[in-house]
């Protein structure tokens, strides 16, 4: 159903954000659900939904599942630094959205071709994989798929995985990374990352590859993270010399 004023769900989308503007709806409030909306605007709940993702993809909601799930108005998304030396959840963190980490995988395997190049280490040389989701402030924001050569890490597996990894690297092992070099790419959700992350493929993802090296150069990690495009905006600063 289209009219002058544009596709049906654009306009519902527009409603909502003018509510949201006049002040009738305010950062932390939870939309009516999508059956109701539907009555209001005199629509199916199809297009309510797509009027819902469009909302999602902007960042002006956010979503949840469970029973106590649904869509909630957001405050203005918190912008990190991609060039900061401390990464985007310390970031969130610090701007007072509480992270919290889940783990989801620990296992150690011998490196396939592909991934022994990532690490820099001979083929089959055994690593370390750690699959985390992240939440700030209670929704799930991102997941980090972390790869380690097993040799620096010895004993990983049995630690305590839900804090910082960059802070037990350090404290274990006198491990500080020196440089990392990070590649950024757009995805849509797969069908684990849309159980984890809570999402649905109508969300675009910011896929981030990165390696971190140490001051010998030689790969402490790499990983490959995605997150959320509404958990935050991404700013990278560059500063020029003469």
């Amino acid at each position: 159903m289209t009219s002058r004023s544009g596709p049906a769900y654009a306009r519902i989308a527009a409603e909502i954000i003018a509510r949201i503007e006049a002040n009738a709806l305010s950062p932390g409030d939870r939309l009516p659900a999508e059956r109701d909306l539907a009555e209001e605007f005199g629509v199916a709940r199809m297009t309510v939904r797509q009027a819902l993702d469009q909302l999602q993809m902007d960042g002006v909601i956010g979503r949840k599942r469970g029973r106590s799930g649904g869509s909630f108005v957001l405050g203005n998304r918190p912008v990190v630094e991609l060039t900061h030396r401390r990464g985007i959840l310390p970031q969130l963190d610090a701007r007072g959205h509480a992270v919290m980490t889940e783990v989801l995988t620990v296992e150690e395997f011998n490196a396939p071709a592909t991934l022994a190049a990532k690490l820099r280490v001979p083929f089959r040389e055994p690593v370390v994989r750690i699959v985390r989701v992240h939440h700030a402030a209670d929704t799930p924001v991102l997941i980090s798929d972390s790869h380690f050569p097993a040799h620096l890490v010895p004993g990983i597996a049995s630690m305590d995985l839900n804090g910082s990894l960059a802070e037990l690297l350090d404290r274990h092992w006198s491990l500080a990374p020196a440089r990392k070099e990070e590649t950024l790419a757009p995805g849509v959700a797969t069908p684990f990352e849309q159980e984890h992350l809570g999402v649905s493929t109508a969300m675009p993802l910011l896929r981030i590859q990165r390696v971190t090296e140490l001051q010998n150069h030689r790969v402490l990690e790499y990983s490959e993270d995605v997150l959320r495009s509404d958990a935050a905006a991404v700013r990278v600063s560059t500063a020029f010399s003469n």
